[in-house]
């Protein structure tokens, strides 16, 4: 219901976003966007955002467009899968153990198979959030299939009794619902990571793809059974993203350490809590990161192949402003596992938007949408992208594709009022903004980005009591600096905002670097103070 209104409203006012046909060939010069260019996507790209009408939009220097252009000569970001290419979705196993309970497993099982087809070349392999997104709905393979735009379904299902498991698996061709491939087990726990692999292979194998060379697909992570199911269950809980689950999936992670301390994947999971800890402000990052990369740390000692380890070791980096080293752990990231939906999604948030490589970003984050084409937040990413490049209208279309997919995603509430704000939509950007406020139960981000709508729309003082409110809470609990940054720009206490962005450096705000990219920040970049700021997150000012 959310979701119809958001969209009839956005409809019913894309007429005025899109320009008229009858206007004047002048008035067409100034305020008509140019035709397309027959190029690459991304040169095409380069030369509209030069021809921006709204001259914030456009590069503010010739060597900006230069090292952009000189970006795309060097650039290693990986390209769009063709449609042509083998593709498949892993569908949730079905938990046949007759206890919900054991659903952690059949879930795990089916991610730890995503996991090993993502290590055949030429095969596009959907994430784990759409292809989950299926999960107890039943609904025609060939329909699931042109959902997700690939050609192969993996279904299945797991019953677990005791130390014994059966596990059913069939391959389907989404053409004409053929089965390729099907094959029942019966066998002992120990052998799960056999039968994950044995499963893997034989897709290989009847999809016809060379593999680099015989090996498995899944390498045994640990000799502990318990540890492995403890690890699942943390697994299972930390995607709720709830402080309750997450502490919850923590304990669990603790719990499979103490049995195998040599376990990777336990301590990936104890770092990716605390991360998110921080990053979701359950606890100050200053708190959180030290935790979170100690913990990556055990990880990359036992596993050092571990592309998603690698990935948010770069991102720690980041955090402490160390370019270079986390350059250096992305590219490891990436040719480990170039088709990982969140290890491109990091790269582009945390990496090329520092970076100010704004237009590779967006590449990276719709690569990352191709393979994870359900979920509400890569739609909010791209969206978040076109947004920094002032592309108001992709924006809009992009927020409103994550709220179809889930109406309480308040981030996509959130930006899209900032974009309308932006276009000059005042009244729709502040209800969006409120809307974002309310889901997220006035969360200190989007009281900040609120404030910021009212301030910008010239209602002061709905813009200072959203400031109280933030005072309050950094005073009473933790809120990113950044929040009550975007409230003192907004009414033009440029000081005090740049106070708070300075707080944000020293605290390690993940959200510090929007203030760089922002179109509405953009003439920051010319204040000395800020200079400076860059250059303590050793940016080039």
């Amino acid at each position: 219901m959310l979701a119809g209104l958001v969209v009839h409203e956005m409809l019913s006012g894309r007429r005025a976003f899109s320009g008229n046909s009858n206007y004047e060939v002048l008035d067409a010069i100034v305020k008509k966007e140019p035709a397309l260019l027959q190029t690459s996507p991304l040169l095409e790209r380069i030369t509209k955002r030069c021809l921006q009408k709204n001259p914030s939009a456009r590069y503010q220097t010739v060597s900006e467009i230069r090292a952009v252009l000189e970006n795309i000569a060097d650039d290693k970001t990986p390209k769009s899968s063709s449609d042509l290419q083998p593709s498949i979705a892993v569908l949730p196993f079905v938990n046949m153990s007759g206890d919900k309970e054991q659903e952690y497993f059949s879930d795990g099982l089916s991610e730890e198979i995503i996991n090993a087809l993502t290590q055949i070349p030429k095969l596009k392999v959907i994430a784990r959030t759409s292809a989950f997104a299926f999960k107890g709905k039943e609904q025609d393979v060939t329909k699931i299939a042109e959902a997700l735009r690939v050609s192969n379904i993996l279904e299945g299902s797991v019953r677990k009794s005791g130390d014994r498991i059966r596990i059913t698996a069939q391959l389907i061709d989404a053409s004409d619902g053929s089965h390729l491939w099907s094959e029942r087990y019966d066998r002992d726990m120990t052998d799960v990571f056999a039968i994950q692999d044995e499963i893997s292979q034989a897709i290989a194998e009847k999809l016809r793809l060379q593999m680099s060379a015989k090996r498995p697909l899944i390498r045994q992570p640990t000799e502990d059974i318990e540890a492995y199911n403890l690890y699942l269950k943390g697994h299972y809980q930390l995607q709720k993203f709830t402080a309750e689950s997450m502490t919850k999936g923590k304990e669990y992670f603790e719990q499979a350490i103490a049995i195998d301390a040599n376990y990777a994947l336990s301590w990936y999971g104890l770092a990716y809590y605390y991360w998110e800890f921080g990053y979701l402000g359950f606890m100050p990052p200053r708190e959180a990161n030290p935790l979170c990369k100690r913990a990556i740390i055990k990880a990359l000692e036992n596993d050092d192949t571990l592309a998603e380890a690698h990935s948010w070791m770069a991102v720690l980096l980041t955090s402490e402003y160390d370019w270079k080293g986390a350059d250096r752990e992305f590219n490891r990231a990436l040719e480990q596992n170039p088709k990982s939906a969140d290890v491109l999604e990091s790269y582009s948030h945390f990496y090329l938007l520092p970076m100010r490589r704004l237009d590779e970003a967006l590449a990276v984050s719709q690569r990352a949408l191709e393979l994870d084409p359900l979920s509400p937040n890569r739609h909010f990413q791209v969206g978040v992208r076109y947004y920094l490049i002032s592309e108001w209208n992709q924006a809009i279309e992009q927020f409103i594709n994550a709220l179809e997919l889930d109406p309480q995603w308040h981030w996509a509430h959130m930006i899209m009022g900032a974009t309308l704000v932006m276009m000059g939509q005042y009244d729709k950007g502040i209800h969006a903004c409120e809307m974002a406020a309310k889901i997220s139960q006035r969360q200190g981000s989007s009281l900040g980005v609120l404030g910021w709508a009212y301030g910008k729309a010239g209602r002061i003082n709905e813009a200072e009591k959203v400031l109280a409110e933030l005072r309050h809470l950094y005073q009473t609990a933790y809120v990113g600096p950044t929040s009550l940054a975007w409230t003192y720009l907004a009414l033009g206490e440029t000081d005090k905002g740049l106070d708070f962005i300075e707080n944000a450096i020293n605290e390690h705000d993940p959200f510090v670097f929007r203030f760089d990219t922002t179109p509405d920040f953009i003439a920051l970049r010319s204040h000395p103070r800020y200079k400076a700021l860059r250059r303590k997150m050793n940016l080039a000012p």
